[in-house]
């Protein structure tokens, strides 16, 4: 496999600003509705929504915030986000446990990109809700690094940090916390086998002892008609995966829980720098 393409599925209320956020959760008269002054990691305050948010809590939550729908220009500013992470990169900020002299913390992100947000129809659970495609390109990918970046994206997109802090994130010089995005989004979209379909599908009549290859054509191409496996890849895609992540949230209240713990909790401030090198993540 020469290189391989993600799709993370990013719910539109996602993009809501924290005082939105704040907004909806303080509706519930929640008396913990307000950030703690505490300073807790990421992952000891996922801990605590699981712990201490009731499910009537997260219902009312989601109504005050499923019925946002991105602008063209929060659509813009993610784009933005996403092209900053495109090229060869440090991605020791974006992964666990791993130095800027780490050589393999170094990836090449080919093309990072938002695709044109969806409406899903909804049901008796819940109205139709607005999801945003985002698709990345790259040789490989370090562990949680997509969910990283996804989550740095929606927050250059709300305002939340700037084009220099997730530049500054890639520096080797430089260690800062990133939130992790919810595991739920993110999926395999393509594989690309473009050097063995050059060279030894090609190749393989020239040798007689060979039996014939077949192509492994299973990524579409601009203004060429559609490869079945890519059609049959898309079926699966849009009638089985993305209507399983919509209804796992509707389920679980993931993306949710993420926003209450990012916005709500979580007091020590992401995207600064870190200057004690035992809080690695």
């Amino acid at each position: 496999r020469d290189k391989v393409r993600y799709q993370y599925m990013v719910p539109s209320f996602l993009f809501c600003s924290p005082g939105e956020v704040r907004k909806a959760f303080a509706v519930n008269d929640f008396d913990t509705a307000s950030p703690t002054e505490r300073k807790m990691t990421p992952m000891e305050a996922s801990r605590l929504v699981q712990d201490d948010v009731s499910p009537d809590v997260l219902k009312a939550a989601r109504a005050e915030l499923l019925n946002y729908r991105v602008s063209p220009e929060t659509l813009q500013r993610l784009g933005d986000g996403l092209k900053l992470f495109e090229g060869t990169h440090s991605f020791h900020n974006y992964t666990r446990r791993m130095g800027a002299d780490n050589a393999s913390a170094t990836r090449y992100i080919l093309k990072f990109a938002p695709l044109e947000p969806v409406l899903v129809p909804g049901n008796d659970d819940q109205p139709e809700t607005q999801w945003i495609p985002v698709q990345v390109t790259g040789q490989s990918f370090l562990l949680n690094q997509i969910r990283k970046m996804i989550s740095a994206a929606v927050d250059h997109a709300r305002g939340v940090v700037s084009s220099e802090q997730v530049n500054q994130s890639m520096r080797k010089d430089c260690r800062m916390k990133v939130n992790v995005a919810p595991a739920q989004g993110l999926f395999l979209d393509r594989s690309f086998f473009e050097l063995y379909n050059k060279h030894k599908v090609k190749n393989a009549p020239k040798h007689g002892n060979q039996p014939e290859l077949e192509m492994l054509d299973w990524v579409e191409e601009d203004e060429k008609e559609m490869p079945a496996a890519v059609r049959r890849i898309e079926e699966f895609k849009n009638q089985k995966i993305i209507p399983h992540i919509v209804r796992e949230e509707a389920l679980e209240g993931n993306f949710i829980k993420y926003l209450y713990a990012q916005d709500v909790l979580y007091a020590q401030e992401v995207y600064s720098l870190i200057e004690d090198d035992k809080e690695k993540e």
